[in-house]
């Protein structure tokens, strides 16, 4: 795969001009060295956005948003790195050169380009057809009846594929791809030792990345035909567990608001999005997998789910919780009324209010499943009241904030009649629980930091060659606990091989610093090489934001009690750009250093 030369980028910084790329955007008045004006990330009144020509940086002191002038395009235009520099290198006249990979890269690089560029132009084929030909009234005819306008239809793309048996394939093949890129593209199928167009006579909904590349599709028949939909085979581009509709269109609200909202089908995306709330997207059925969730808290980390009122919804936000459990997510639910959907609340007399005031309403998921358990219960009885016991186990032990658990914890005892000694029960059957049944009493909630750092050390064991790289230029000032930074020292020492091993006998002063931690870690490796060493990866590129964001705190301090140490700004604005840098790493899945 070719990718810009690091001379290129520099070439490219060193001839932008600040003040001309963010000029457009908000004005600047010249205030000492610096350019100041109004945040064009967030409403303000009083100016707190400053522009350093000269070292091409931004940094906002209201918002906190920062970097250089590559990561201002990028956030202002909702573009790629790659993107940025190519505008800017276009902007300035500046040629770039590429590096490029092996032969046997290159070749793989160029057919999945080949099966992106046949895909969009599907997409393309598929919204022409429903537009313009006869053949599609059914689909045009379903849309309005929906109430869908031309808008929204063209914002996500929607067609038509043509009733007969090989109507793209005819048009694919005029435009010079194969049938081979047909099938790896999962448009086309054989039968019989005939090629036939996949999707034939179905509304075609495009199921796209983050970045709004077309990867697949989900068709929907608009008759009596089985099945009702269709989607796109499994392939190198597109797994339907990995993906949710609308994503594309909705990652920039959902960065913007910090917030994203999950329900189940396509029209209700469109529907909610057209009645004004745009960072939504759909799961594409109630079962939410983890990928899913981790696909959208790439942009934020507070999903509301508002699925349906049915028990399918129920069932799918229960197993949400589970799902959640390990990942730094908070997870919200929507009541939708019984009998509704959100396409039925955004179509209705009160279109988007409805939704969004139930929106407003919001509950967590952990005081929804209470709520719901205690109110399908028999309080009245005592028989009722140990059933319903018995079935808020389940949903306690999904808990994973300590401080909501036990303000739970109070409600339920006083709906059930509990005394303290009963409470004090409850409160040990819920840690049994999550302690997967060893009978240990509830431990110290760890931080959602901490944690990470204990996965990340036990995955160094796990994968010691690759984590090597990390480690050498690692600091303690990478981890939050006296613990976590002696075991950090033994886990470097034990991948150095200063330690003499990981047995019994490698007792150095980081390892009796570490005490107990040590054979968790140990015991957890061997768990971890199960994993993909992809998340080593990650872990290493979450600690390093969380070690820069807290040096950023201490600049912001320092800076409050200073405002005239201009060493002291220029470290800021550095250290936001290189957390963005790595923000758009974890954000993107790859991490190359």
């Amino acid at each position: 795969m070719a990718l810009i030369k690091q001379s290129s980028i520099r070439a490219v910084l060193d001839a932008c001009d600040m003040v001309e790329i963010v000029s457009p955007f908000t004005e600047l008045k010249k205030t000492g060295a610096s350019f100041m004006g109004r945040c064009p990330f967030h409403n303000e009144k009083t100016p707190s956005f400053s522009v350093d020509a000269a070292q091409k940086l931004y940094y906002c002191f209201g918002c906190g948003e920062g970097g250089n002038a590559f990561t201002f395009i990028q956030k202002m235009e909702g573009v790629e790195f790659a993107e940025a520099v190519g505008a800017l290198a276009d902007k300035y006249g500046v040629s770039l050169e590429f590096k490029q990979g092996g032969a046997g890269q290159e070749e793989k690089f160029r057919r999945r380009e080949r099966v992106l560029s046949l895909l969009d132009q599907a997409a393309s084929y598929y919204a022409r057809y429903l537009h313009d030909s006869p053949r599609a009234e059914t689909g045009r005819g379903y849309l309005k009846q929906r109430g869908f306008a031309g808008e929204v239809i063209r914002q996500y793309r929607l067609g038509f594929s043509p009733p007969g048996g090989q109507a793209l394939l005819r048009a694919a093949a005029g435009k010079g791809f194969s049938l081979e890129e047909l099938l790896a593209a999962g448009l086309a199928t054989r039968k019989s030792g005939r090629a036939y167009d996949r999707f034939r006579g179905r509304l075609m909904f495009p199921f796209t990345d983050h970045r709004g590349r077309v990867l697949g599709f989900g068709a929907r028949v608009l008759d009596d035909s089985k099945p009702k939909y269709l989607n796109s085979p499994d392939s190198d581009l597109y797994h339907k567990g990995n993906l949710v509709f609308g994503l594309g269109n909705a990652r920039r609200d959902i960065v913007r608001q910090d917030r994203a909202y999950v329900v189940e089908g396509y029209t209700d995306v469109m529907a909610l999005s057209q009645a004004g709330t745009k960072n939504v997207v759909a799961s594409m059925g109630t079962a939410l997998t983890g990928r899913q969730l981790r696909e959208i808290a790439r942009f934020t980390r507070n999903l509301f789910l508002a699925f349906d009122a049915d028990a399918a919804g129920q069932k799918a936000m229960l197993r949400a919780q589970e799902l959640a459990k390990g990942m730094d997510v908070s997870l919200w639910v929507v009541r939708i009324p019984s009998g509704q959907d959100p396409a039925d609340l955004a179509m209705g007399p009160q279109g988007g209010e409805a939704f969004t005031r139930l929106a407003a309403e919001a509950a967590t998921l952990l005081e929804y499943h209470v709520q719901e358990t205690l109110s399908r219960s028999d309080l009245d009885s005592a028989s009722g009241r140990k059933k319903a016991l018995a079935a808020l186990e389940k949903v306690l032990s999904g808990a994973v904030d300590a401080v909501e658990l036990d303000e739970q914890l109070r409600i339920i005892a006083g709906r059930l009649r509990l005394d303290a000694e009963n409470v004090a029960y409850l409160v040990k059957t819920v840690s049994h629980a999550s302690a997967g049944g060893k009978g240990e009493t509830r431990q110290r909630v760890l931080t959602h930091q901490e944690s990470n750092e204990r996965s990340f050390l036990s995955l160094c064991l796990a994968y010691p060659g690759e984590a090597r790289r990390y480690l050498q230029d690692m600091t303690d000032a990478y981890f939050t606990t006296e613990q976590t930074r002696a075991a950090f020292r033994w886990v470097r020492e034990t991948n150095e091989g200063q330690s003499g091993g990981t047995g019994p006998a490698s007792l150095t002063a980081a390892a009796s610093a570490a005490g107990s931690l040590l054979p968790e870690l140990k015991i957890r490796a061997q768990a971890g090489r199960d994993l993909s060493s992809g998340a080593l990866h990650e872990l290493y590129f979450r600690l390093s934001e969380a070690s820069i964001n807290r040096r950023i705190s201490d600049l912001k301090e320092k800076l409050s009690r200073d405002d005239n140490n201009s060493e002291s700004f220029k470290d800021l604005c550095r250290l936001e750009a290189r957390r963005r840098e790595i923000i758009e790493l974890i954000q993107s899945g790859s991490y190359e250093v």
